[in-house]
C-alpha cells in the first residue's frame, strides 16, 4: 500500500512515471486510473486524513484498494454465474483470506486471480482463444497466469496444432509488448532491476525469507531454488498424462495448476498471499470434479492462513495502527514463527493435494483437529523447545 502510494503521488504531483515500480507494469495501470479518481476528489477540496502511523491517507488508502475489492466482486460473479449455486461463490467471496488480502492488507493478487478464473471458464466452453487472451492477461498481473496458458499451448504443440499454438504466441507477444510501451524509452533497464532480479530472484542474493523449503531445511540459495526448476517439471508430466486419460482439457490444466501453484509456495522465494491462488482454483476443480471436501477445504485452507499470516508473519495490530507491537505473546512474536509458518503451511498443501487427487470425501472435523495437533507440535519443538536455531 506505501508502495502503491508513493509511485502513484510521483505520477500525479511530478509527472514522472515510476519505472521502478517493482511489479509487472500492468498492475501500475490500473493503480494509476483509479487513483486519478482520488485526485479529482483531492482537486475538489476534499482534505484527507492520515490514520495513526499508516503511510497513506485514509480515503486514499480506499482508493487504492477499489480495483482489488472489484476483482473480488467480479470473481464471485463469475464463480456464481458458472456454478450456478452460491455456495462455491461465496466459499471465495467471504473467505477470511479474501478479505484479509484485498480489503486489509491491499494486496494485488486478485488483480490476477480474475483473468485466471475467466480463462478456466472460457476453456469449459471450449473457447481456447479466448481463454489464452484471459491467461495472458493474468500473467501480465502476476507471472502465474502463464502457467495455464503454457499448458495450453503445450497441448497444441502435442497435438500437432501449430497454428493454433503460433497464434496463441502471437497473441501473448503481442499484448506482452503493449504493456511495455512506456517503458522503451528508457525504463526497461529500470524494470529488469527493479522486478526481474529482485522478484525472480537472479541477484544471486542468498534468502530464505518465506521460502517453505529453506526455512524448514536452513539451507540458503542463491536467488531461486535450484530444486524449483526441478519441480517445474511435476505439473508438466502431470498435465500429460492426464490429458491422456480426459476428454475434457479443463481439468488437466486446472489440476496441474493447482500442483504448480503449491509448488511455487513451497521451494520459491514465496508469499503468504500466493496460498490465495490456490482458494478459487480449489473451488472450480471441486465443482468440475463434483469433490464437495475439496470445496470445504478452500475454505479451511483461507481461514487458517489468515490466522498464520496475522500472528505469525505481521502481529494483530500492524493492519489496524500501521506499527508491527506484540499484543498476544502467545501466537505472536514467536522465536521460531518462520518455521512454524512453513511447517503449517506445508502441511495444509499436502492435505489440499489429497483432497486434489485421492478419492472424493467430505471435508471433516478430524481436519480442523488434525490441523490444530500440527500448530500444537510445531509451536513445542521450535518455539518451546527450539530445536532449531532461528
Amino acid at each position: 500500500m506505501a508502495l502503491f502510494a508513493y509511485s502513484s503521488r510521483l505520477y500525479f504531483e511530478t509527472g514522472h512515471f515510476d519505472t521502478l515500480f517493482p511489479t509487472l507494469p500492468l498492475v501500475y495501470y490500473v493503480q494509476l486510473f483509479f487513483y486519478s479518481l482520488y485526485v479529482l476528489v483531492i482537486d475538489a477540496g476534499f482534505r484527507d486524513l492520515v490514520f495513526l502511523n499508516h503511510p497513506f491517507y485514509m480515503i486514499e488508502g480506499l482508493f487504492l484498494r477499489i480495483p482489488l475489492i472489484i476483482s473480488d466482486v467480479a470473481i464471485f460473479a463469475a464463480l456464481l454465474r458458472y456454478t450456478g449455486k452460491l455456495r462455491y461463490a461465496a466459499l471465495f467471496f467471504l473467505n477470511p483470506f479474501t478479505i484479509y488480502l484485498s480489503s486489509a492488507w491491499g494486496t494485488y493478487d486478485t488483480l490476477m486471480i480474475l483473468p485466471l478464473v475467466v480463462g478456466f471458464l472460457l476453456l469449459s466452453r471450449n473457447q481456447q482463444r479466448l481463454a489464452s487472451i484471459s491467461f495472458v492477461i493474468s500473467g501480465l498481473f502476476k507471472l502465474f497466469g502463464f502457467v495455464p496458458f503454457g499448458l495450453l499451448a503445450l497441448d497444441n504443440l502435442v497435438g500437432r496444432r501449430f497454428k493454433e499454438a503460433a497464434i496463441q504466441l502471437g497473441i501473448a507477444s503481442a499484448l506482452t509488448l503493449a504493456t511495455f510501451v512506456p517503458y522503451f524509452g528508457s525504463g526497461l533497464q529500470d524494470f529488469y532491476v527493479g522486478f526481474v532480479l529482485r522478484f525472480l530472484g537472479l541477484s544471486g542474493a542468498r534468502t530464505r525469507v518465506y521460502n517453505l523449503f529453506a526455512a524448514m531445511t536452513g539451507v540458503r540459495f542463491g536467488g531461486s531454488s535450484p530444486l524449483l526448476y526441478v519441480v517445474a517439471g511435476i505439473p508438466i508430466a502431470l498435465f500429460l498424462v492426464q490429458r491422456r486419460k480426459s476428454e475434457s482439457l479443463v481439468n488437466p490444466i486446472l489440476s496441474s495448476s493447482i500442483v504448480a501453484a503449491a509448488a511455487l509456495v513451497v521451494f520459491s522465494q514465496s508469499e503468504p498471499q500466493w496460498i490465495s491462488w490456490l482458494i478459487p482454483l480449489s473451488i472450480l476443480y471441486a465443482f468440475l470434479t463434483r469433490r464437495e471436501g475439496l470445496a470445504g477445504f478452500s475454505y479451511f485452507l483461507g481461514t487458517i492462513s489468515t490466522f498464520l499470516s496475522i500472528t505469525l508473519l505481521q502481529t494483530t495490530s500492524y493492519l489496524v495502527t500501521g506499527t508491527p507491537s506484540i499484543l498476544f505473546g502467545t501466537v505472536e512474536g514467536l522465536p521460531g514463527q518462520v518455521i512454524v509458518y512453513s511447517i503449517m503451511v506445508a502441511s495444509l498443501l499436502t492435505l489440499l493435494l489429497g483432497y486434489v487427487f485421492l478419492k472424493p470425501v467430505a471435508f471433516k472435523i478430524e481436519i480442523v483437529a488434525l490441523t490444530a495437533l500440527v500448530y500444537l507440535q510445531a509451536y513445542f519443538w521450535f518455539t518451546i523447545i527450539r530445536v532449531a536455531p532461528v
